[in-house]
């Protein structure tokens, strides 16, 4: 993964990058502990479906990685058409998306089944977490909890 030079753009997806990312989570968790507001945090990952697509002998394939980056391109673009101006996407890891959300469980889980229902790839499969913050939490100890979710919403491929 490559970022932009001023680290806050992700150079493929042109999402939020981890840096920028994270001090957008403290901010927002910090926003939301003085005005009582509510955060929530969605991740979503895009997996290969076929056993040989992450085999080593394929990880220098050029044909093999044209194939992750559009599959990276294409959910990115989706995400970046379902969420809302207030909230913000950043591509954390190589398949691996996450939204900050000013809003609750509801909202959650409503964009996440809009984005699986909207997923469609032969070669991937998606799923998706979500968890809400609790008053007084850290951002390390909201990610931990998301991080200890269970990926949900398995799609099929067509």
């Amino acid at each position: 993964m490559t970022f932009s030079h001023d680290g806050l753009r992700d150079s493929l997806t042109h999402l939020a990058a981890p840096p920028y990312f994270y001090e957008n989570l403290r901010r927002d968790l910090a926003t939301a502990e003085r005005n009582r507001s509510r955060v929530t945090l969605i991740r979503f990952q895009i997996f290969p479906t076929d056993q040989n697509v992450e085999s080593d002998d394929d990880e220098d394939n050029p044909v093999q990685q044209s194939y992750y980056e559009v599959a990276i391109l294409s959910f990115a673009e989706i995400l970046k058409r379902n969420i809302r101006v207030e909230d913000l996407c950043a591509r954390l890891g190589r398949f691996e998306f996450t939204l900050i959300l000013r809003a609750g469980h509801d909202v959650a889980d409503t964009l996440s089944k809009r984005v699986l229902h909207q997923w469609r790839n032969d070669l991937f499969i998606c799923k998706s977490s979500y968890t809400s913050a609790v008053r007084g939490e850290s951002s390390l100890e909201l990610l931990n909890r998301l991080d200890n979710q269970e990926l949900q919403g398995l799609t099929e491929s067509s």
